[in-house]
């Protein structure tokens, strides 16, 4: 996807509606809310669609996205740099040979060394380059990859083309850091994932906090206005996604959450024009 330049032109559409933001759901309710709340392009599970391609096929996945004129944006997660590859990387590799999305995305924790991360990190981006598709790592501050800074440094080493970095906007906040902070690491930035939140954490466990209490834009208190302006001045080209993770949406119909996170970006990219 090419996106504007400028983010006051960003709709709904430019975000990648990521898997989280429902849950296990069937994929047919999934796409139908997705695509009525303006989206176009959603996010796999790979742990939730290894399990699915058991009872099923990508040709029935294949019919549903052109059923609802969706496609195939990312792919969450893989485990990439431990000593041993994760299963989940064989059913990403068949997504990505099959539907060539942009991104893969790839958490920690890492073992061993720095170098021996970014060898591991290198291997994979060089296997998923024939795809086109981008490996993107995401600090996370419960595992030793906690800080863009690690993961940069990570991409340094490695030196692959493809391989960069996706910065959660919840994740950077849970770091103590803010906007600000991020602007050594730009240069490895490729994609930018939204939601809202408070600037302190709700709860200590940061594992259960992101699982719990994310906000839909515009519904918290993070500068991502700022964050918008920063992506436009530093990385213009970055990619977009949603994950939006809260508790209280068990509540909620499908499509009211997928209308409501809609809504909110739409709200944030007005404060821009």
């Amino acid at each position: 996807m090419t996106l504007p330049s400028n983010s006051a032109q960003l709709t709904p559409a430019d975000f990648t509606f990521s898997y989280n933001c429902l849950g296990d759901i069937d994929y047919d309710t999934r796409f139908a809310v997705a695509k009525a709340a303006g989206f176009r392009e959603i996010g796999i599970n790979l742990r939730h669609m290894g399990g699915w391609l058991k009872d099923h096929s990508l040709a029935e996945l294949d019919a549903l996205l052109d059923k609802h004129g969706l496609i195939v944006g990312e792919m969450e997660a893989v485990r990439l740099m431990l000593a041993e590859p994760d299963p989940r990387e064989e059913t990403a590799a068949l997504i990505a040979e099959h539907y060539r999305p942009q991104r893969l995305q790839a958490t920690g924790p890492y073992e061993g060394t720095l170098e021996e991360a970014a060898a591991r990190a290198g291997r994979v981006a060089d296997r998923f380059a024939q795809w086109g598709v981008e490996v993107v790592l995401e600090p996370l501050p419960f595992t030793n990859m906690k800080t863009p800074a690690i993961a940069a440094e990570i991409c340094e080493i490695a030196g692959r083309p493809n391989l960069s970095i996706c910065m959660d906007v919840w994740h950077l906040y849970r770091n103590g850091l803010t906007v600000a902070d991020l602007e050594p690491a730009w240069k490895h930035i490729t994609t930018v994932q939204f939601n809202d939140g408070t600037v302190i954490a709700e709860n200590d466990d940061l594992l259960q906090d992101c699982l719990d209490n994310r906000r839909v834009p515009n519904a918290g208190e993070f500068d991502l206005v700022g964050l918008l302006q920063a992506r436009d001045a530093h990385r213009p080209d970055a990619t977009f996604s949603i994950e939006v993770i809260n508790s209280a949406h068990a509540g909620m119909t499908p499509q009211a959450v997928a209308q409501s996170i809609a809504d909110g970006i739409t709200a944030v990219v007005a404060k821009l024009q």
